[in-house]
């Protein structure tokens, strides 16, 4: 089609040049940079949902890579399509980065005194719309205090349990392990 061609067009006159292509960032700053492909054929569909499960943890004082890739997604949904389209995303956190989702005096009092790096991030994405839950089951098995979340962090009784209603709605799960 006339719409693959010119894909393949801009793709090989990139690979040609040698140049990167132009990235974009819309919703999120300095995160989850995308391409922007208004004439690909598979274009972001209006009023997707998508359940992330993220169980990767990363060291205490680095950014979880799994918010970034959530970032990357808020970003295709919004600017990398021919339209910005609406599309709900619901990150949910256990097994190692069960810690992103404290707040910063609890994560101080937990990792020897190093900031949550991942609370600028987490409200970022909050604000343009992502959800986050953490698994009440991981905050337990790790001795982790509830009550100490982050504000944009709701609590879940369990992964399982957030993951099997997101799916009932009809939410596409996307697993970053």
């Amino acid at each position: 089609s006339f719409a693959g061609h010119q894909v393949s067009h801009w793709i090989s006159t990139y690979q040609e040049s040698n140049a990167e292509p132009p990235l974009i960032q819309t919703a999120i700053d300095d995160f989850g940079p995308v391409v922007s492909l208004p004439g690909a054929e598979e274009q972001p569909q209006d009023a997707a949902k998508i359940c992330v499960d993220l169980t990767a943890g990363a060291e205490p004082n680095e950014l979880n890579s799994g918010l970034s890739k959530v970032a990357r997604f808020v970003n295709i949904y919004r600017q990398a399509g021919a339209e910005p389209v609406r599309c709900q995303i619901i990150v949910v956190i256990h097994g190692g980065a069960t810690s992103i989702g404290l707040e910063n005096d609890a994560y101080r009092e937990l990792f020897g005194g190093a900031d949550n790096p991942n609370l600028g991030l987490i409200k970022d994405l909050h604000d343009a719309g992502v959800r986050f839950v953490v698994c009440g089951q991981s905050m337990n098995a790790k001795d982790y205090p509830a009550d100490r979340l982050a504000p944009q962090v709701e609590l879940a009784v369990s992964a399982l349990s957030a993951n099997v209603n997101r799916q009932a709605a009809g939410y596409a799960m996307i697993s970053l392990p």
